[in-house]
């Protein structure tokens, strides 16, 4: 009965040699009618929210060898369930089991507080409005859901953004590879359910888009822009949109769209045919599309037109990106009269915005007139191995 359990750090035993008042000598029963202290080991990891909450502290002698067996029987079971709790942490991953802390002199142990699924405004500023931690939005219609998306606040950014979305719910981790976290966007809150692991809200305001002021660049930064778009999709719309509101491209001091074919656009504006049927594969180690002899004949018609030489800095763009020039101007000041191009990553420079010096393209233009037929840069075309690569890459 007072063999030590395995995993503990104290025997469950009878008093210490010579405790006060018992004047027993070391391993000595208690005598008839004296009180024996069986008191459980002080590291038996006994999760107690308070002192009131803790084991018994005396089991008394009822004048019985019995009873005395028992209770150190008793003693000996509260040790071994200590033990199988602090096996039991142990096993156990320290999301799923809460971490145990000592609270005081008497080392009675109490739970920790579990890491919170989030913290709004914590890390940074939240623009959202308050969010729902740990409750589900059970919403019975539209939605559609995102993969990586790393916190509440970005999973709002997006709701945002699309204008059906009225709710959202963020999981933290959906088992995903890399980062963990999804975002669904829901067209409405729905139910309210209490869930553990999930952030839910609703977006922002949609604030309007303001009407564009006049351009007024500074010297060194006016803008040629231009966009490839293919015909009878999307793309056409939103440029539409662009042009009808003065934003992307069209607030641009010089702009063109080019096309596979010739597409009257809008008012003014005429598709400028590019010789390509805009098809092509994906792959290499991001499976984005490898673009790079579609944009050989894009650059080609671009450096034919020729309608950039007339200002400073030459920035294609996609459709469908949100373009703002005047912000682009003011980055451009500091570097007036510079030639080169804007590396926009870190990891080298990416195809949705990409801003060169005119000069940079008057050297592009020189490439293409050196090779046989002038439709191809030509020392990039064969020092380049880019047949994986989109043509941002190339372009870099």
């Amino acid at each position: 009965c007072t063999q030590r359990p395995r995993g503990l750090r104290g025997p469950a035993r009878l008093p210490s040699p010579r405790e006060p008042g018992s004047g027993r000598a070391p391993g000595a029963m208690p005598a008839a009618g004296e009180r024996a202290d069986v008191r459980p080991p002080r590291h038996a990891y006994a999760p107690v929210a308070s002192e009131a909450d803790a084991p018994p502290s005396a089991v008394h002698w009822r004048g019985r060898r019995v009873a005395a067996i028992a209770a150190i029987s008793s003693a000996s079971a509260i040790a071994a369930a200590g033990w199988r709790l602090g096996a039991a942490v142990a096993r156990s991953s320290a999301e799923t089991i809460p971490q145990l802390r000592r609270s005081g002199p008497s080392e009675t142990l109490q739970l920790k507080d579990e890491e919170p699924t989030w913290v709004q405004g914590a890390k940074f500023p939240s623009h959202a409005p308050a969010m729902d931690i740990d409750m589900e939005y059970h919403f019975e219609g539209w939605g559609t859901n995102y993969d990586h998306i790393p916190d509440p606040e970005f999973c709002a950014a997006m709701c945002q953004g699309v204008a059906k979305c009225q709710g959202y719910t963020w999981v933290k981790d959906a088992g995903l590879d890399g980062c963990k976290s999804q975002c669904w966007l829901k067209g409405g809150v729905g139910k309210k359910v209490p869930k553990k692991g999930v952030v839910s809200g609703v977006p922002p305001a949609r604030k309007p888009l303001p009407t564009p002021g006049p351009r007024l660049s500074k010297p060194g930064t006016s803008l040629y822009c231009f966009a490839l778009m293919v015909p009878g999709g999307y793309e056409q719309g939103l440029l539409k949109w662009q042009h009808d509101h003065k934003a992307g491209i069209f607030g641009c001091e010089g702009f063109d769209v080019y096309s596979n074919s010739t597409i009257n656009l809008a008012n003014g504006v005429v598709a400028h045919k590019v010789n390509s049927t805009l098809q092509c594969g994906y792959g290499g180690d991001s499976q984005s599309a490898l673009n790079s002899w579609i944009f050989i004949a894009v650059w080609y018609e671009v450096v034919k037109v020729g309608a950039y030489k007339k200002f400073d800095w030459v920035t294609k763009v996609d459709p469908d990106a949100v373009f703002f020039p005047d912000r682009l101007r003011s980055l451009l000041a500091p570097h007036a009269g510079a030639g080169g191009y804007l590396n926009n990553c870190k990891y080298g420079m990416h195809g949705p915005i990409e801003v060169f010096s005119t000069s940079a393209i008057e050297i592009l233009a020189k490439d293409y007139a050196s090779s046989w037929d002038g439709k191809a840069p030509v020392s990039c075309v064969k020092q380049l191995h880019f047949g994986q690569w989109g043509e941002d890459m190339f372009i870099d």
